[in-house]
């Protein structure tokens, strides 16, 4: 197989994080069947609301608190890192906060959710093994290992296992 791109080897440290990451693309996965499934946009709000309190913005906090312990204040990463999250809370409140409901602030969501994930897996977490202490890497995967309780996503109903009844 040419041209593969052999899969990268994740410090245990940031494994946790990686392991969000799923539950991050699997939600945009859901966003993407809701708007297939023409699930009622309300329906859609409200999930984003929950998982956006119950798994990404605590997600994205960890993160920060993570390239602010082992990165240098001017590191560019860091600041990209944060201007993303700013724009993805920003979208989030745009939905939660009644903004006029429409299909494409959905979209755009999960659009720019699954981006940012894929950077963070295929450029950002590589970078930080790199340019991280490895002891302070070390000590930052065991800080976070104790404060990090696995989170779940159990929000009903399941709108994207079944079509909107017309």
């Amino acid at each position: 197989m040419k041209n593969a791109i052999a899969p990268q080897k994740r410090d245990k440290s940031l494994v946790p994080l990686s392991r969000e990451h799923h539950f991050g693309l699997l939600f945009c996965w859901k966003i993407r069947q809701g708007l297939k499934n023409g699930t009622d946009l309300e329906l859609m709000r409200a999930y984003v609301r929950y998982f956006w309190e119950n798994i990404l913005k605590e997600h994205c906090d960890e993160e920060e608190w993570i390239l602010e312990r082992l990165l240098k204040k001017d590191d560019t990463v860091r600041a990209r890192l944060a201007e993303e999250h700013q724009l993805l809370h920003s979208i989030v409140d745009l939905i939660a906060s009644g903004s006029p409901m429409n299909r494409e602030l959905f979209k755009v969501l999960e659009r720019d959710l699954n981006d940012h994930i894929r950077w963070e897996e295929r450029e950002l977490f590589p970078y930080v093994q790199q340019m991280a202490n490895p002891d302070e890497l070390e000590l930052t995967g065991k800080l976070l290992a104790h404060k990090h309780d696995p989170r779940q996503d159990n929000f009903t109903p399941e709108f994207w296992t079944v079509k909107a009844q017309a």
